[in-house]
């Protein structure tokens, strides 16, 4: 944040400008544990008591996830994610699902200002809760393993501070800096994940699409949770 605003004490005017951006491609850590999770959770599974291979009807599932966040209005690639989830089993493969997320970002894209490199920047965050159902659609047979696809709504903001860009003709364009938006209202996800269970601990890589404030956010996590 700092830094955001450092920025800014000195750039005493902009001007139209001509834009050439380079997208620059980055590598995400989040999404290398979540392909390495995907492809060895399944192997991991390891033989469990009776007892606990009927676990999940009437049970509770408490977990906290972190991973990589994209934002479709963000200006580059970067972005975190953060949430925390309460899973309550109706069946062996039904159930409703409380969830908690934020996300952020903060970033830059490089443009020609009078034919020299100009940047500007945007720091973007959501925060929403959700509530909803899922269903496990693939079970190995003593439930450690499984597919579940699930749907949420609920209330959220997303908040953004940036440089605004806008365009006044065919090549040009016009910065303004320091805009301000912050939405809120009605938020919705949907997700597909997959869990492994070692005894009542899990590990879950997942894929999660966010709505908030006319925007979509796609969210790839890994999840660490515990059966109560």
């Amino acid at each position: 944040m700092t830094f955001f605003l450092n920025r800014r004490k000195n750039r005493e005017f902009v001007v139209p400008f001509c834009i050439k951006h380079e997208c620059k491609r980055q590598s995400h850590f989040g999404c290398f544990f979540l392909i390495v999770a995907t492809l060895f959770s399944p192997c991991l599974c390891h033989n469990i008591s009776a007892q606990e291979s009927n676990l999940k009807d009437g049970a509770a599932l408490y977990s906290i996830g972190f991973g990589y966040e994209w934002m479709s209005d963000a200006y580059s690639s970067n972005g975190f994610a953060l949430d925390v989830r309460a899973r309550f089993y109706m069946s062996g493969q039904l159930f409703c699902e409380l969830m908690g997320h934020w996300g952020t970002h903060e970033g830059s894209k490089s443009v020609l200002q009078k034919g020299n490199p100009f940047d500007i920047d945007d720091e973007r965050n959501t925060l929403l809760g959700v509530v909803g159902l899922g269903y496990e659609i693939f079970q190995n047979e003593n439930q450690t393993f499984d597919i579940y696809i699930k749907g949420l709504v609920g209330y959220g903001v997303r908040s953004s501070r940036f440089d605004d860009y806008q365009i006044t003709g065919s090549e040009d364009g016009h910065v303004t800096l320091g805009c301000d938006i912050k939405k809120k209202g009605i938020a919705a996800a949907i997700g597909l994940g997959m869990d492994t269970r070692f005894k009542r601990w899990t590990l879950t890589p997942s894929v999660d699409v966010f709505y908030i404030g006319n925007e979509w956010n796609v969210a790839t996590m890994i999840s660490f949770g515990f059966f109560l």
